[in-house]
């Protein structure tokens, strides 16, 4: 059996969108509302699962915010084996899907120093949150927010309130995108490696001005991309080959070309 966690760090959005695509790929969901900290091992063990199928539960993470995520695993009562301490007997790929948002540039390294490695925990970001699915295909150039609910209004407001159902009717046309486009970023085949790469983008181009008033505090995005293609293409099995890349675009180019025809 093959159980896969998905850490996500909001709720309801990000549980939609995974669930929803991955359903489409005959992968069984499990998306649950609890925070992994309120979780303990036994109600894993008690969900019937899928045997001889990946099983992927969808599960909110510790905080909602990289700092605060660091600030919490930080704490000298807490330890990462305490929060994951199960999961290395239950489950073989964790993923951690995190917005930039305002997030420092050392926070961002070190969370990624910490969850580097899919079997202990991987951090995949998307610049500057998961909203960027659905405003892919633009170049937006450079734009300053002193908070990211107005970029997320500014998408929701371009698809009248619909940008959920546009980034789940669309998932795959997005995921080929930002996999052709990371590619073309970081001329790396193995995607695996794209997590890394686009931390180190992301903190070369991104500006954060920080304020001792925090209301003014402000990020100057010129990096917008996401690498949550991994966890796709990992849990499909699709990177069990080092030079991955042609492999997984594929996947996506078919899973379109599959659609249309269904249309």
């Amino acid at each position: 059996m093959n159980n896969i966690l998905f850490l996500t760090e909001g709720s309801v959005d990000e549980q939609d969108i995974f669930s929803c695509a991955l359903k489409n790929y005959s992968i069984e969901t499990f998306p649950i509302c609890k925070r992994i900290i309120d979780l303990n091992f036994g109600e894993f063990k008690e969900t019937k699962l899928s045997f001889g199928k990946t099983n992927v539960f969808i599960i909110q993470g510790p905080r909602n915010r990289i700092h605060d995520f660091l600030v919490y695993i930080r704490d000298p009562n807490i330890s990462l084996e305490k929060i994951f301490g199960y999961s290395y007997a239950f489950f073989q790929k964790i993923f951690l899907i995190y917005d930039v948002d305002h997030n420092d540039c050392k926070d961002i390294s070190e969370m990624y120093s910490l969850f580097q490695d899919e079997t202990a925990g991987m951090l995949l970001l998307s610049s500057p949150c998961i909203k960027v699915l659905a405003d892919f295909d633009r170049n937006r150039g450079e734009k300053l927010y002193n908070h990211l609910k107005k970029y997320k209004s500014e998408i929701n407001k371009h698809y009248n309130g619909l940008t959920k159902k546009y980034i789940n009717d669309n998932f795959n046309q997005i995921m080929l995108y930002f996999l052709e486009k990371n590619y073309k970023d970081f001329k790396e085949n193995n995607i695996m490696l794209h997590p890394q790469m686009i931390v180190e983008k992301i903190n070369t181009l991104n500006e954060r001005i920080n304020c001792d008033d925090k209301d003014k505090s402000y990020v100057i995005f010129r990096y917008y991309s996401t690498v949550i293609y991994v966890a796709i293409a990992s849990s499909l099995f699709l990177t069990n080959e080092i030079d991955n890349y042609k492999k997984v675009r594929n996947f996506f180019i078919t899973q379109i070309d599959n659609k249309k025809s269904k249309d």
